[in-house]
C-alpha cells in the first residue's frame, strides 16, 4: 500500500498540469484551425472547474475511498494573426493560474496549491489555408516554459519544473450547410524536473500522443455546437528510472456550445468527462466558460 501511496502522490505531481492544461497535449475548441484574415487580434479568457473521485493505476487497481482532486484554472490568451510569405501565422501566448484543492488519497491528504502555471508561447502556421473549398490544415507548436509556482517535495504544485514541446498539427474541413470537421494530432516531449519526489530526485516522463476529432453544426449565424472525443495514449512517468505507475492514457468525450453576442464577442461553453483511464485521476466532469474578444 505504501508504494501505491507514493505512486499516486507522483500523479497527483502530474495531475497538476493536467488541472492547468499544460501537462497533456493542448486540447483544443472545435473552430481553433479556422483562421482569421490578418491583422485580427484575439484576447480569450478560460474559466475551468474540474473534479475527479478516483485514481486508477497503469495496473488497473482503483481507489475511489476518499479520493479526489478538485481545481479551479483560469487561462488568459492572446493571439494575433499576420500573412508572411504567403502562409496566415498567428503566434499567441497563454497564462494560467489557478488553484488545487481537496487533494486525497485513500483518505491521505495533500496541502492545496494556488498560483500561476507554466506560461505557453506557441505559433500556429497554415501550410494549406483555401477559403473556396473551406479547407485549412496547420501546424502549431507549444513550448511551455518551467516558471509556475512549483515547491520541491510538495505533492501539489501548479508548474512541473521541467521544459515541455507539444507539436499539433490540425486539419478543418468545412462541409455542406453549415456542418465541420476538425482533426488534430499531437506529439509532447517532456524535459526533466530535477526537483521531484523528495524533492531532489528526477522524474521523467515517455512522449505523449493525442488525437482529437470535432464535429461541429452552425445551426443559427451567431450560433454553433459540436461533439468531441480525445484518447490520449503514452507518458509513462519514471522516478529515479523507476516506473512510477502513473501515465496519460485516457479517453474523452465533450461537447460545446458558442455564440456570437455581438459580431466581435462570442461565449462558448465546454463540458468533458472521462470514459476510460490508466495511470491517474478520471475527470468525471469538466466545465469551461471562453470568452472571446476580437480586435
Amino acid at each position: 500500500m505504501i508504494s501505491l501511496l507514493n505512486g499516486a502522490i507522483l500523479a497527483i505531481l502530474f495531475c497538476i498540469g493536467l488541472a492547468s492544461g499544460s501537462a497533456k497535449a493542448a486540447d483544443v475548441n472545435s473552430g481553433d484551425y479556422l483562421p482569421a484574415p490578418a491583422g485580427t487580434n484575439l484576447l480569450v479568457f478560460y474559466s475551468q472547474y474540474a473534479t475527479r473521485n478516483e485514481y486508477v493505476t497503469n495496473s488497473g487497481q482503483t481507489f475511489s475511498d476518499d479520493t479526489g482532486l478538485d481545481s479551479y484554472v483560469n487561462i488568459l490568451r492572446y493571439v494575433h494573426y499576420f500573412d508572411i510569405a504567403g502562409f496566415t501565422v498567428a503566434p499567441q501566448v497563454l497564462i494560467p493560474a489557478g488553484t488545487l484543492y481537496n487533494g486525497r488519497i485513500a483518505g491521505t491528504p495533500f496541502d492545496a496549491a494556488a498560483g500561476l502555471g507554466d506560461p505557453i508561447v506557441a505559433t500556429t502556421v497554415w501550410v494549406v489555408n483555401n477559403k473556396a473549398t473551406q479547407t485549412f490544415i496547420g501546424i502549431m507548436p507549444y513550448l511551455f516554459l518551467p516558471l509556475g509556482q512549483y515547491t520541491s517535495g510538495e505533492a501539489l504544485n501548479l508548474g512541473e519544473n521541467r521544459w515541455k514541446l507539444d507539436l499539433q498539427a490540425g486539419w478543418y474541413q468545412g462541409l455542406a450547410s453549415g456542418f465541420a470537421l476538425q482533426l488534430t494530432g499531437d506529439a509532447v516531449w517532456y524535459g526533466d524536473n530535477t526537483k521531484a519526489g523528495n524533492g531532489t530526485q528526477t522524474l521523467s516522463q515517455d512522449p505523449t500522443y493525442q488525437f482529437q476529432a470535432w464535429f461541429s453544426y452552425a445551426f443559427a449565424p451567431s450560433w454553433s455546437a459540436a461533439v468531441g472525443y480525445s484518447q490520449f495514449w503514452g507518458g509513462t512517468e519514471y522516478l529515479a528510472g523507476v516506473p512510477t505507475g502513473n501515465s496519460t492514457e485516457h479517453s474523452q468525450v465533450r461537447l460545446e456550445l458558442s455564440k456570437f453576442i455581438t459580431p466581435t464577442f462570442q461565449v462558448l461553453g465546454l463540458v468533458q468527462r472521462d470514459v476510460a483511464t490508466s495511470g491517474g485521476f478520471p475527470e468525471d466532469f469538466r466545465g469551461t466558460v471562453r470568452l472571446l474578444q476580437v480586435f
